[in-house]
């Protein structure tokens, strides 16, 4: 407040001339903003220098086997479908060659619960390395996106002054291939991701014989490909400052022992250019030749502290050694620590909170585990039928219309046997006996259950039944039938 009451005063003691030339943003220091923003709000664009240290190289192993894992899965086939499928069509999900529907309630609970407390305890443990080392923006824009920049214009020197100069033929031709090489590139990712819903193969034979019927994976393909295109093209470090809401989420969930990225100030400090070196005036390791800032995908400048655009790529790390290496000094200038580290303490790895994530881990994928593992081979289902809640027959029988729905959870098919237990005197009739289910197909069944009228109670009786497979499976069930609530046939 106090800079923004002063400098209007400054500027209107100038002569006109002069103040119409002052700074339109002097109030709001350029340090102040975002790093992706100039002073006077215009953007500015990231061209990160890449130092090929230790932790880039572990970076881009990471990298590159999470990209061919994405391209590579659905063309991987593990009993019969791919490897990974969401086939929404016919309501199932593949997943290395178990069949999961919309029945596994309880799978799905346990893994939305373990994907929850994982997210939870990644971030307090390990901060924004998971942004880092393998969130697919980072993977995509600086092992893919960046590369074919750097290979059609240059450094990031080069590709500033490209920017800058005006329109000419050879600048047309470079940003023309460019985009046609990132269009290509989104194409075949937006193409991969549909084919994880709908299937390589009739993905692509569809599209190659009768396009006009995928319409649907057309516009979704189209979409993303322009959405990719858009982010990784321009959007870029943004989506990691601006719009992401997990570098929100662990300012919220990290405390003093959470691994981060950060400037060892006491070290580093005072900060002097080598060319301003006097000998005798004390000065810091750090040579203030901004290597750090200019390797940082999001331009930040980490000797100013923990800040929310850090997304931990480490770049920093690498570029300060490799000055620390060349100037003979110890390396870890800037290094993975935490804010007790920071303070002259000892970083806690166990601690209260770190436990309690690691139990709750603990409990839901191992929830997960058993339930997948101890899964049936199959899924029956009883349920009403017909528009009549029962039918009173000419012989003093009450008769219920049924459905039975199987599921075949197996990769061979089954012959399953429906038989009535109880209650005494009831009889069955299935409409087609035995019930044929072929791998992971689901079949329905009308059947109808006819009880002696003496046998309600209330108007309901609960009947018995015995499904059986030829591949060993059995399981009893119990259905409640509905019926009059005396012998006079009264209904409810």
């Amino acid at each position: 407040m106090e800079a923004a009451e002063t400098t209007p005063t400054r500027a209107a003691a100038l002569p006109l001339e002069l103040a119409r030339e002052a700074p339109v943003f002097d109030v709001a220091p350029e340090e102040e903003l975002l790093y992706s923003l100039s002073a006077d709000g215009r953007r500015k664009f990231m061209h990160p220098v890449v130092h090929k240290g230790r932790y880039w190289k572990i970076r881009r192993a990471i990298a590159y086997a999470l990209a061919a894992a994405f391209l590579g899965l659905p063309h991987v086939r593990v009993g019969g479908y791919p490897a990974v499928m969401l086939d929404l069509a016919n309501r199932r999900t593949h997943v290395f060659g178990a069949t999961f529907y919309p029945t596994d309630t309880l799978i799905l609970l346990s893994l939305c619960f373990g994907v929850i407390v994982t997210v939870f305890f990644v971030a307090s443990s390990f901060g924004r390395m998971w942004c880092g080392y393998s969130c697919p923006q980072t993977v995509w824009l600086e092992f893919f996106f960046r590369p074919i920049e750097a290979f059609l214009e240059g450094g990031p020197y080069k590709q500033r002054k490209l920017n800058d100069a005006p329109w000419s033929g050879r600048k047309i031709a470079i940003e023309t291939a460019k985009w046609a090489a990132w269009t290509v590139l989104a194409l075949l990712m937006s193409t991969t991701f549909v084919a994880y819903f709908a299937g390589w193969g009739p993905l692509a034979h569809g599209l190659a014989t009768s396009p006009l019927a995928w319409t649907g994976p057309l516009f979704a393909i189209g979409l993303l490909t322009t959405a990719i295109v858009f982010d990784f093209g321009w959007f870029r470090d943004q989506m990691c400052t601006i719009a992401c809401p997990y570098g929100r989420l662990q300012n919220v969930l990290s405390d003093q022992d959470t691994i981060l990225v950060a400037y060892d100030g006491k070290r580093g400090d005072p900060k002097v250019k080598l060319k301003d070196r006097v000998e005798g005036v004390r000065a810091g390791d750090c040579i203030d030749c901004r290597a750090c800032v200019n390797a940082c995908p999001t331009g930040t400048d980490i000797r100013r502290g923990l800040q929310p655009e850090c997304i931990g790529t480490a770049q920093c790390v690498d570029a300060c050694n490799e000055v620390m290496t060349a100037q003979r000094k110890p390396i870890g200038l800037i290094r993975y620590t935490s804010e007790r580290q920071q303070k002259g303490g000892a970083r806690h790895l166990w601690r209260a909170r770190t436990l309690v994530y690691l139990a709750l881990m603990a409990v839901a994928w191992g929830s997960l585990g058993t339930l997948v593992l101890t899964r049936a081979d199959a899924l029956v289902e009883i349920v009403r039928g017909g528009r009549e809640a029962y039918r009173l027959l000419p012989g003093g029988e009450v008769a219920n219309q049924q459905r039975v729905r199987v599921t075949n959870q197996i990769a061979e098919t089954q012959r399953f046997t429906i038989e009535l237990l109880g209650p005494a005197g009831a009889r069955l009739i299935v409409a087609d006996s035995p019930i044929v289910a072929a791998p992971d197909a689901v079949v329905t069944v009308n059947m109808v259950t006819t009880v002696p009228q003496s046998a309600f109670t209330d108007g309901q009786v609960s009947a018995r039944y015995l499904v059986r497979s030829d591949r060993g499976f059995r399981k009893e069930m119990e259905f409640m039938l509905l019926g009059p609530f005396s012998s006079a046939g009264g209904k409810p």
